[in-house]
């Protein structure tokens, strides 16, 4: 088996559909197995996926295990030299499967290999590839810094604004589309379960480099991304702007150490506080009702993030993946 494809589902069954169905018609002269664990959701999936692509193999575990452990379960079962980590929110794009399997097949340094990662119109998206976090990034990054300063590579993004035709050696690449070898995947100790989301992907970059590995970004291989709509369903209000900090945090008390992540927690809650007052003055001059609206959307953000930073959302920090049981998953 040349390549195993994973995908972990939440509540994203239609997206899964489109996600499937862009794996498999783009997937011509590949050997490749498709794997799909359920995050005991159950949104129908199950019965889409054995109705319309009876040849994925289909996990449901009956525990919301998280992005980081349902992962490695799901690879478990797997079979393939290489594996594709995918998102269901995402379209594979022409042959990019093909492209990225060639580029592990040519250079023997490949650790992580990641796409472009396109909007629906396939407008590039400049966070399919960052530098990992740094107090210093992580205090000025926006959409505006990106965008203003990604030339001199801040964020670590220029390689995806120049698109130059061969693979580019980048820091790290989300797990929202990853590839690399089996062994690779072992040597880095395969996604850290101590994350529940969006941390994981930046430790196994890490670890990978680490290990002496190479990660590249192809931008010759192209990868649509609707977006976090999974994550957007959470009950918790800003569920991910919490749980990425948290595990940002995480990743630094790891890498860096306790005090580099007090550091960044409390740089963290002084951006925060600069914002809330910025965004409070913003509210007082007559902008227009829409203005108003978004100001109002995010203060309340960088109040959550503020609260986080003095630990009074308290409930981040117990969010942790449930242990995968053998008796909770079922394979179909």
């Amino acid at each position: 088996m040349e390549l195993s494809v994973i995908i972990v589902n939440w509540n994203s069954v239609a997206l899964l559909r489109q996600c499937l169905d862009s794996v498999f018609s783009s997937s011509s002269g590949c050997d490749l197995e498709v794997l799909v664990l359920d995050n005991a959701s159950y949104d129908g999936s199950a019965e889409m996926v054995s109705r319309e692509f009876p040849s994925v193999t289909f996990i449901q575990s009956d525990q919301n295990l998280g992005f980081a452990a349902g992962n490695n379960l799901a690879f478990q079962r797997s079979r393939g030299h290489y594996v594709l980590f995918l998102n269901p929110d995402t379209e594979i794009v022409g042959d990019a499967l093909q492209t990225m399997a060639a580029v592990l097949n040519t250079r023997e340094d490949a650790g992580v290999v990641g796409p472009k990662l396109v909007d629906p119109d396939l407008t590039v998206q400049i966070n399919c590839m960052r530098a990992f976090p740094t107090i210093l990034n992580q205090l000025f990054d926006s959409s505006f810094s990106r965008r203003a300063l990604g030339r001199f590579n801040f964020a670590g993004i220029k390689p995806v604004i120049e698109e130059r035709s061969q693979p580019e050696e980048v820091e790290m690449l989300p797990g929202t589309c990853i590839m690399l070898r089996r062994e690779v995947f072992d040597q880095a100790g395969r996604f850290n379960e101590k994350y529940f989301m969006y941390a994981e992907d930046i430790e196994l970059n890490y670890r990978a480099r680490a290990g002496g590995w190479t990660n590249y970004y192809v931008s010759n291989a192209a990868v649509i991304h609707h977006g976090g709509r999974s994550s957007d369903q959470k009950s918790e209000s800003f569920f991910s702007t919490v749980m990425t900090r948290e595990a940002v945090w995480e990743f630094l008390r790891a890498s860096h150490g306790e005090w580099y992540a007090s550091i960044y927690r409390t740089t963290t809650a002084v951006a925060a506080a600069v914002r809330i007052a910025v965004l409070s003055l913003v509210r007082w001059f007559p902008f227009g009702r829409e203005v108003s609206a978004g100001a109002s959307r995010s203060t309340h953000k960088w109040m959550k993030v503020l609260r986080w930073c003095l630990g009074l959302e308290r409930w981040a920090h117990r969010y942790k993946p449930a242990p995968p049981r053998d008796e909770g998953v079922l394979v179909v």
